[in-house]
């Protein structure tokens, strides 16, 4: 999308502060013509809002981005039926998980929670937990495993474990970078191991970094190759239908490994999943490609990529 697009959208979403829209009027108007459909999910990653605004109420970082989140959330409103959980696989803050951030992602999710949607948040590496967790505060007290973000959501047909692969350095100070890599703390791993273990339904992993990230998490799959079904992360700001082969395994087993794109730069846009007794079927919704923001003239290199990108489509078998 062209930059002077989303100037437009600026002005017609009221110039100052970029606070959410007032859907109340709308979403009431067409209330009674929707429902909410337990076995559709959206699934995004790195929408990395910033809580920070000059004295002109005017971001002072990447204004384009809270308005990309918010026209993907207007969509995800539009939809018959609605989506009963959107699942945000962490960098939900700008850069380095400041609590204004956290505070202004609140107002944005309102309209989507006030229809009923249920959101759940992962960490990233640009996260903090404990500013999160000030914001979030039912976070603290919901987490499986203590001192971090896990969360286990349940669909009609599987169990979506979220993970929290933040690697957060002690004693960080404000505007102080953490690792961009990823971890798991020991508590964690052995939650998971007795998660899987007792699990009576197939699993979904998810977390911000990859499976390649987590040393770990691989031999879980081996150990419970009849349970987990897929792995889904974020972090790289693209769209990568791939897949894991787990080498110990016989016959070979491939496991989906599938990243979900921003709304900050790179491959721009959210899935649309819905589950079924035999699947997880995932469509990609893409919305443009820009590095590292939208230009007035694009190189042709960025439409072409969206077009690449069209109906492109993930399935996991359960």
């Amino acid at each position: 999308m062209k930059r002077k697009d989303f100037l437009a959208t600026m002005l017609a979403l009221g110039g100052t502060a970029l606070l959410p829209c007032d859907f109340s009027t709308a979403v009431a108007a067409k209330r009674d013509n929707r429902r909410i459909d337990p076995s559709k999910l959206i699934i995004m990653s790195d929408i990395h809002i910033s809580g920070e605004f000059d004295t002109d109420g005017k971001p002072k970082h990447y204004p384009y981005n809270p308005i990309c989140f918010q026209q993907q959330a207007n969509e995800i409103l539009a939809m018959r039926p609605l989506p009963a959980n959107i699942i945000i696989l962490g960098d939900v803050a700008w850069d380095y998980g400041l609590k204004e951030d956290y505070e202004y992602l609140a107002r944005l999710l309102q309209p989507l929670q006030a229809e009923g949607i249920k959101v759940t948040m992962a960490m990233g590496n640009h996260d903090r937990r404990e500013a999160f967790f000030n914001v979030f505060s039912e976070y603290r007290t919901s987490t499986k495993v203590s001192g971090r973000v896990v969360s286990v959501v349940k669909l009609p047909d599987f169990d979506f474990v979220v993970l929290d692969s933040l690697d957060e350095l002690p004693d960080l100070k404000p505007r102080q970078a953490t690792k961009v890599s990823g971890t798991m703390d020991k508590a964690q791993f052995e939650w998971l191991e007795s998660f899987l273990a007792t699990a009576k339904r197939p699993v979904v992993l998810s977390s911000h970094h990859s499976m390649g990230e987590l040393p770990g998490v691989e031999g879980l799959i081996v150990k419970y190759p009849e349970v987990v079904a897929g792995y889904i992360y974020g972090h790289h700001h693209i769209w990568n239908n791939g897949v894991s082969i787990i080498r110990p395994l016989a016959p070979r087993r491939m496991v989906p490994h599938i990243c979900i794109p921003t709304t900050f730069y790179g491959d721009i846009g959210y899935v649309v999943a819905k589950c079924s007794p035999e699947s997880l079927e995932l469509n990609y919704s893409s919305k443009g490609f820009w590095w590292p923001q939208p230009v007035d003239n694009p190189p042709k290199e960025w439409a072409q990529r969206q077009r690449d990108l069209q109906k492109q489509k993930a399935t996991i078998l359960f």
